[in-house]
């Protein structure tokens, strides 16, 4: 099949809106860590230092370390020591948001949280400058790991907690199936970084209560839950999320979903493994019913954010890392179907990749996060580009094996470009 993500003038822009990417990131570099990126390109000092937006900056830096985009390293190595010092929290945690003092030191902000979607973040930024030996970073892992155990790791439902009051101790019973897919991902590049199996059979485990709940729901992923894995009720309204309701579906989770079970597919199959029979059947069937629910060819086009129960939009709002789970999901895929659905599935991702061009993007390397349905930029999430994880990761897929997460893949890339093999 003559795959859009095997041309050769694709991977070039790709490689070169990447590198544009990453000179627009490290704009975020603060005293402390990376700070949240307004689009104009300034770093807001204004607001306190989110631990999962300097996490994925982090990681960004440490693909582009491993694609030997000069400077990286050091930035790298700054996003770290944020980790490593001001971002500790008592009893081997980590604070969800902090106030910097000084280049060492923070005090927490009102009402502390501890989080999971944070946490879920520096294990990848861990993993990646792990496999990059930088100083520290194996054991920093080593400590995240041992909170996952403590904390944040649920055995009885294969699954992770969202949020811990840091005061007192106090779980919420909230779940999230957004923080367990970023989870599931941060635990494959953890497997990939150390080869310790409990990694990957976590990020499996989860995958499996994905589908579990998928199947339930007819394939159409709410995202938030009860400690029990029961969608929460409309009557929840307080418990809404960067405009998510309860019972509101997003089909940026289903396409986040088929991709990752789809991963998990070919890791298995490249252990030797079989992978669960329900597997590629339900990864279709979410990737299907996202396509299905999220396409829309009103106005600009596009996948939209998010369904009522009842079917209809409720936010309409395009945002840039739907279409690149879009995107990434038709390329996983595309590798484990029969050749037909291949080609369709060639087809979706050439349609992404062409939307993203025209409406998510302000120039080389900088993604519009939020597009509203008439092609302006929205702002009822997000105010500016703090997140340049997504459209790293998708930018930096393209023909990669897709039994490699992005990470372990850049990796394995940079290690052939210097002659290492398979070290």
């Amino acid at each position: 099949m003559n795959a859009p993500w095997n041309n050769e003038d694709l991977r070039r822009a790709f490689d070169a809106d990447f590198n544009a990417l990453v000179a627009f990131a490290s704009r975020s570099k603060a005293r402390v860590g990376f700070a949240f990126l307004r689009a104009d390109g300034q770093a807001d000092l204004g607001r306190p230092l989110d631990a999962r937006i300097s996490a994925r900056m982090t990681h960004v830096f440490a693909l582009a370390q491993m694609r030997g985009i000069e400077g990286a390293s050091h930035l790298v190595s700054h996003g770290l020591a944020a980790m490593r010092g001001p971002l500790r929290a008592e009893q081997g945690a980590w604070y969800a948001e902090v106030v910097p003092t000084s280049q060492d030191s923070a005090t927490p902000v009102p009402r502390a949280l501890l989080s999971q979607r944070a946490q879920s973040a520096m294990i990848g930024a861990a993993a990646a400058a792990s496999m990059l030996g930088h100083e520290g970073a194996a054991h920093l892992l080593d400590e995240l790991d041992a909170d996952q155990d403590r904390r944040w790791w649920d055995p009885r439902t294969g699954s992770v907690r969202e949020e811990i009051d840091a005061a007192s101790g106090l779980r919420s019973p909230l779940r999230r199936l957004s923080t367990n897919l970023d989870t599931a991902q941060a635990y494959l590049a953890a497997w990939e970084a150390t080869s310790r199996r409990a990694w990957f059979d976590r990020a499996r485990a989860i995958m499996r209560l994905v589908g579990e709940v998928a199947a339930r729901a007819g394939f159409a992923l709410p995202d938030l839950y009860d400690a029990q894995w029961r969608p929460l009720s409309d009557a929840d309204d307080e418990a809404a999320r960067e405009l998510i309701r309860p019972l509101d579906t997003v089909p940026g989770l289903g396409f986040k979903a088929a991709r990752l079970i789809g991963q998990v597919i070919a890791i298995l199959r490249t252990m030797g493994e079989e992978p669960g029979a329900w597997m590629l059947d339900t990864a279709i069937a979410l990737y299907d019913r996202a396509l299905a629910d999220g396409w829309t060819e009103r106005g600009i086009g596009g996948f939209v954010y998010t369904l009522d129960p009842t079917g209809a939009v409720a936010a309409p709002e395009r945002m840039h890392w739907v279409v690149c789970e879009a995107a990434s999901a038709a390329r996983v895929l595309a590798e484990l179907v029969p050749a037909d659905r291949a080609e369709a599935l060639a087809v979706d991702y050439a349609r992404a990749v062409a939307w993203a061009d025209s409406h998510a993007r302000a120039g080389m390397g900088r993604w519009i996060h939020e597009v509203g349905p008439d092609g302006s930029v929205s702002m009822r999430v997000w105010e500016g580009r703090p997140d340049a994880l997504t459209a790293a990761r998708m930018l930096a897929r393209g023909a990669a094996p897709i039994d490699l997460t992005v990470t372990g893949a850049t990796m394995a890339r940079a290690r052939r470009a210097h002659g290492r093999g398979d070290e």
